[in-house]
């Protein structure tokens, strides 16, 4: 993180610098990032996880903070698919809010899986 700025900082600086997604689309993506590493020590696996992974636990996160109201909070964030989270992941590592491998890539979150499949399979009407 650069000095003297604190999270809550950089994301405005984002936010403001970007102006695709709300701040929220940010916390929330540190905060799945972070669900998905617990979940992934559960299961005895440590360290980095790559772009798809955070995509599933992305998924799983959303689905259970938003249920069947996950997609119009995406929508309001400004996130219509999963390529907007790379785009956000990529954001926070040039401000050093997130660290990356050499073999990360924005493509690694093209395609991770189809918002009105997995949000809408749960509406009942």
């Amino acid at each position: 993180m650069s000095h003297g700025q604190d999270k809550a900082d950089l994301i405005y600086q984002l936010v403001q610098e970007d102006g695709r997604y709300r701040g929220e689309a940010y916390d929330f993506t540190l905060e799945a990032l972070n669900y998905t590493l617990a979940s992934f020590r559960k299961k005895g696996r440590l360290g980095h996880i790559n772009g798809g992974e955070l995509c599933e636990g992305i998924r799983d996160y959303a689905e259970q903070m938003f249920g069947f109201l996950t997609k119009s909070v995406f929508r309001l964030w400004g996130i219509s698919r999963t390529e907007d989270f790379g785009e956000i992941v990529f954001s926070m590592i040039q401000v050093e809010l997130l660290a990356k491998q050499d073999t990360d890539t924005k493509e690694d979150f093209a395609n991770g899986f189809d918002f009105d499949e997995v949000f809408e399979k749960s509406l009942i009407y």
